[in-house]
């Protein structure tokens, strides 16, 4: 959810950490019933004046859990263009796949491994992929809020685009990894979630944090009224790159 600017763009785009909703009504826990469980969305914008403006968003996750263990995976693209006097110039290019297993150690303690791979041409992140693992607490379990923190280890390898000499052309590290995140049924339609995660690395890489929050709410039959935003910050970006980049999409989708 990377991107240079700060936008607001009306599309048809669901964050894959909008929750789990169910045809017809919402759950803030995790159905645990060994079955898939997840959304897909695409859409985009078009304009055409002077200018030619266009985007393409797709998300898609899904989540399979039972009372010993959870797999979660997920997929994010996100590409926009603008064209003007006849010259083409991408605005957006974002492309990550990531996916996390939880294996529960009590009702309220689980051990836990994750990936993500990433590109962000935008950001001049050519490729990154990073590996974590750790242990979290359920600090809140109800029907209607759940609450996790976690804690991990990981390592991170990211190769940037075009570089200018000081700033390097890759950067490898391990990392810690604190987060939180929750969700919070809000009716019997409607629920909102939220994750914070902050990434302190070695002094080569610095620190890396994303916050992403999703509101839902079913409108009919699977089909869900979404609206989110994501926020990311890193302390050492290429090419002194902007340190915060945001992004706030609204749109449609459809849960199973």
């Amino acid at each position: 959810m990377s991107h240079t600017t700060s936008r607001l763009s009306l599309s048809f785009f669901a964050m894959s950490l909008v929750g789990c909703i169910g045809a017809g009504s919402v759950q803030a826990q995790t159905l645990q019933d060994s079955l898939w469980h997840g959304g897909v969305a695409v859409g985009g914008t078009y304009a055409s004046s002077a200018n030619i403006a266009q985007t393409f968003n797709l998300s898609a996750n899904a989540v399979k859990a039972s009372k010993e263990d959870k797999l979660g995976v997920y997929t994010v693209m996100n590409y926009g263009s603008n064209t003007a006097n006849q010259i083409k110039t991408t605005t957006a290019q974002l492309l990550r796949l990531g996916g996390r297993y939880d294996y529960n150690l009590s009702e309220s303690r689980f051990f836990f491994g994750g990936s993500e791979l990433e590109t962000n041409k935008i950001q001049n992140i050519d490729s990154r992929y990073s590996l974590n693992a750790g242990a979290g607490f359920k600090l809140i379990k109800s029907d209607e809020t759940s609450f996790d923190l976690f804690t991990g280890i990981g390592y991170s390898d990211t190769r940037f685009g075009t570089t200018i000499p000081p700033s390097p052309s890759s950067k490898k590290g391990v990392e810690l990894l604190l987060g939180e995140e929750s969700t919070h049924k809000l009716s019997a339609t409607s629920s909102i979630k939220q994750r914070w995660s902050i990434y302190p690395g070695s002094a080569d890489i610095g620190t890396r944090s994303t916050f992403d929050i999703g509101l839902a709410t079913v409108v009919a039959n699977g089909w869900t009224l979404n609206a989110s935003a994501a926020v990311s910050y890193t302390s050492k970006p290429s090419n002194n790159f902007k340190r915060t980049s945001s992004l706030i999409t609204f749109g449609f989708g459809y849960k199973y």
